[in-house]
């Protein structure tokens, strides 16, 4: 029995040696030449700044004064705000 064991540690070990050998690539003369002719380059980037963005916005203008006139007796005046603007009715008597 002990014979039985020590053929299959050796097949199993020579199987793994056989399965690294496999996998483990050849290196060429070309491969070996390629690494040594490798040329080195070294890349430097720099952050170039950018051009000031302009925002705008609105500003309120200052509102022109109100005039209120002398009013006689009758006269109506009616202001509305609507979708298209500040509507003003006026009536004179």
């Amino acid at each position: 029995m002990t014979s039985l064991i020590r053929l299959t540690a050796i097949a199993s070990i020579g199987a793994l040696a056989f399965a690294a050998a496999a996998c483990t690539p050849a290196e060429t003369e070309t491969d070996a030449d390629a690494a040594r002719d490798t040329d080195t380059t070294t890349i430097i980037e720099r952050e170039v700044p950018a051009e000031p963005v302009v925002i705008e916005r609105e500003v309120p203008a200052p509102t022109p004064p109100v005039v209120v006139e002398d009013r006689r007796e009758g006269d109506t005046t009616t202001v509305r705000a609507g979708e298209g603007g500040i509507e003003v009715e006026t009536t004179n008597r």
